[in-house]
């Protein structure tokens, strides 16, 4: 497309300095045909303008490789500049690559503004939630493992007496997914294990005695592994 546009401009400015070339000459060759019968001082006059004819066609050239020198300096820039806007795209691309966990993370954190779990996850990466930039290395500095089972610990605290609320456990799966985790939840019924789980609470219930009839918050571990991160806190029956 630059390259045809060039091209034609070329082309009118050629047809042109044609155009000027052919009239001078035209002009002047029939005053001087008509030499014997014409005005000596009309043919100077010829003379003179094809002389400033001339002179404006050598201008005209000039300009010509002037602008041509102009056209091949922008598409140069142009190509400079189109490369650079990939090079952009790329990093950009490459960027929102490796922090796509981070943001998936913040993006979860979003549901659980003002609760419990939101205190946690603020006291275990040491900084506030907003979304930036600055966040995201935040994290990815940290590791978002980390900071999971840090908020867990930290919340698992106080689950006793300030159960879960569905907001703080809605968004679970997506922040351990995010962290690369999964969650353990013991369903009701499970045998107690200290091994492997948490009293948090107990409740009378002498036919479930000694088994799980809650679980008040998922434990974690890596993904695809057995070894717990994060033992899950349950609601223990008694007799």
């Amino acid at each position: 497309m630059k390259e045809t546009f060039s091209a034609a401009l070329r082309a009118e400015i050629e047809a042109i300095v044609m155009r000027y070339e052919a009239l001078v000459s035209s002009r002047v060759e029939t005053a001087e045909r008509e030499g014997a019968g014409a005005a000596q001082g009309e043919l100077a006059k010829l003379r003179t303008e094809r002389d400033e004819l001339s002179r404006e066609l050598a201008t005209l050239r000039v300009q010509r490789e002037r602008l041509s020198l102009d056209l091949d300096t922008a598409r140069e820039r142009i190509a400079a500049l189109e490369a650079e806007v990939r090079a952009g795209a790329a990093a950009a691309s490459a960027l929102e690559e490796q922090f796509s966990a981070e943001k998936k993370f913040v993006s979860a954190c979003d549901e659980v503004i003002g609760t419990m779990l939101e205190g946690a996850l603020r006291a275990a990466l040491g900084r506030d939630l907003a979304a930036s930039p600055a966040l995201f290395a935040a994290l990815k500095a940290k590791g978002l493992e980390v900071v999971l089972v840090g908020a867990f610990k930290e919340r698992g605290r106080s689950i006793a007496h300030a159960p879960l609320l569905e907001r703080e456990r809605a968004p679970l799966l997506t922040l351990a997914s995010a962290a690369g985790c999964e969650l353990v939840a013991p369903a009701p019924g499970t045998r107690f294990s200290a091994s492997s789980m948490e009293k948090a609470a107990t409740a009378s219930d002498p036919a479930e005695e000694g088994n799980v009839v809650e679980c008040m918050l998922p434990g974690l571990r890596r993904a695809g592994t057995e070894g717990m991160l994060v033992f899950p806190r349950v609601r223990v029956a008694t007799g």
